[in-house]
């Protein structure tokens, strides 16, 4: 009897057991399986801060001091923009009245819209900003006191129809570098308070006289040109302002 009922005991323990194990087995079946939570960051809550820095990098353009500004900038500059300069465009030509640009480095453009660009007058006179300047090769001729003022003006380039440079025209800037164009006929003004004079800090600067030109008023230069040329007979005769001679 005792046998019977330790059989039946454990027979109980076993269904008990067995019950127990497939509850489980149900429960997780029943269950549905959760998806992983993934943070979606919707585009109004991007964090656009790198693009913003980007766009403002790109506005906020970085240019050379004056004292990092070679002759080689100048003529490797690309022509300035339409957009830096005002002018009257009601006319068949273009004279510039203003450079408002930031581009320490200026390159006037032969043409705007079309239309030849052949002066620019007073635009940079007393312009703190400009370093070098190329002028356009429709431009016949720089007037007087044209960059007077520009304190920092280093280098200026002429433009290949320059005819007539007029007086005063580097009072008041660090003119370093000037480039004359072959076709250049006159430099400076008979008035002498309007001579072409270096600033007193460059005085004999060095300045090559294409043998185009046919009258001079300049002083504190050394003029360099060919043996037996204008430049070399007006250094002569003005020696005792400052003229010096260096054949080339």
């Amino acid at each position: 009897m005792k046998k019977r009922l330790l059989i039946l005991g454990m027979i109980f323990t076993m269904a008990v057991s067995s019950a127990g194990c497939g509850s489980s087995s149900s429960d997780n079946a029943g269950k549905t399986e959760q998806p992983k939570q993934t943070a979606t960051v919707q585009d109004s809550q991007k964090d656009t801060s790198n693009d913003s820095k980007s766009d403002n990098d790109k506005k906020d353009t970085k240019y050379k001091t004056a004292d990092e500004i070679t002759m080689d900038d100048l003529m490797s500059h690309d022509e300035t923009p339409a957009e830096d300069f005002e002018f009257n465009d009601g006319r068949d030509d273009i004279i510039i009245d203003k450079y408002v640009g930031k581009d320490p480095i200026v390159v006037i453009p032969d043409e705007i819209d079309g239309k030849k660009v052949v002066g620019f007058e007073s635009a940079f006179s007393l312009n703190n900003n400009i370093v070098a300047v190329k002028i356009g090769n429709n431009v016949q001729e720089v007037v007087k006191s044209a960059f007077s003022g520009c304190k920092q003006l280093k280098y200026v380039v002429m433009g290949d129809s320059v005819k007539t440079i007029g007086g005063g025209v580097f009072d008041g800037t660090n003119l370093q570098e000037l480039v004359l164009n072959d076709g250049l006929q006159k430099v400076g003004s008979d008035d002498y308070t309007y001579y072409l004079i270096p600033p007193t800090s460059n005085w004999g600067m060095d300045l090559k006289i294409p043998e185009s030109v046919t009258e001079l008023h300049v002083s504190e230069f050394n003029l360099i040109g060919k043996v037996g040329s204008y430049a070399e007979q007006y250094a002569n005769e003005h020696a005792d302002a400052g003229v010096t001679f260096t054949a080339e």
